[in-house]
């Protein structure tokens, strides 16, 4: 069971990879997916909700390519995962008891929205640019 798809990993990789070379610089899709080992196809995918969101911007033409539309730093993984995932809960019934009929008397609930907290405030206190800084020393 994956709570986190290939589309958030893969969205982080390639925001961190932004913020590694600077942020504003651009550069180009088939780099960043060669560097990062994903499938660019892919990647061209990913750009479309980054950009919609305000996170990435890009420049069409001879020297352009993509750069974070804002500091890393102002980047929560909350709003990445929230942008490519299109849901912010684990589950259904802790977003929104009311879709399930068992919410009133449901034993487990408060432990499903205790985890889901859990996961929303850690991502929440994480960015790009903290998450690029885990291992200064790796090269990308």
């Amino acid at each position: 069971m994956n709570l986190i798809t290939t589309r958030s990993r893969y969205g982080l990789r390639f925001l961190i990879d932004l913020a590694e070379h600077g942020g504003t610089e651009l550069l180009d899709l088939g780099s960043i997916a060669a560097r990062q080992g994903i499938p660019e196809h892919y990647l061209s995918k990913l750009v479309i909700p980054l950009k919609s969101a305000g996170i990435i911007r890009s420049e069409r033409g001879s020297g352009g390519g993509y750069s974070l539309a804002k500091p890393a730093s102002e980047i929560s993984l909350l709003t990445v995962v929230e942008v490519l995932e299109g849901r912010t809960s684990l589950l259904d019934c802790t977003a929104n008891p009311a879709s399930c009929s068992r919410s009133g008397e449901c034993r487990t609930l408060p432990v499903w929205t205790g985890l889901d907290k859990v996961v929303r405030d850690y991502l929440a206190g994480m960015t790009v640019a903290s998450v690029a800084q885990l291992f200064p020393d790796f090269s990308i």
